[in-house]
């Protein structure tokens, strides 16, 4: 009968046991709750960096057209001119896009 009732002897293993397994049950939470943050913060970063990848790329189709009508105002008729000018707008064309893909990569 004394074993059944201690007060302030030695806890039995059973009880030991308990209190490390909600210790690792704490830490398994304290995992989840971190791992929940850590993927609720990199989905957050995707949509930002989407939204401004669209923005961009609607931005820089813009620019594209803008740069194609100013170059054929430039050449105003003139093959020879228009031939100079065709490779310069194709360049922008082929960066802005690029820009466009690199956006939030690290490059």
């Amino acid at each position: 009968m004394g074993k059944d009732l201690m007060f302030g002897g030695q806890p039995d293993e059973r009880h030991g046991a308990l209190t490390r397994r909600s210790g690792v049950q704490r830490e398994i939470e304290r995992r989840a709750e971190r791992t929940g943050a850590e993927l609720m913060y990199q989905a957050g970063k995707q949509e930002f960096t989407a939204m401004l990848r669209k923005r961009r790329a609607e931005q820089g189709m813009h620019d594209i057209a803008d740069v194609g009508n100013l170059a054929r105002e430039l050449a105003d008729g003139d093959p020879f001119l228009g031939s100079l000018l065709v490779p310069v707008v194709e360049e922008f064309a082929r960066q802005t896009a690029y820009d466009v893909r690199a956006l939030g990569r690290g490059y």
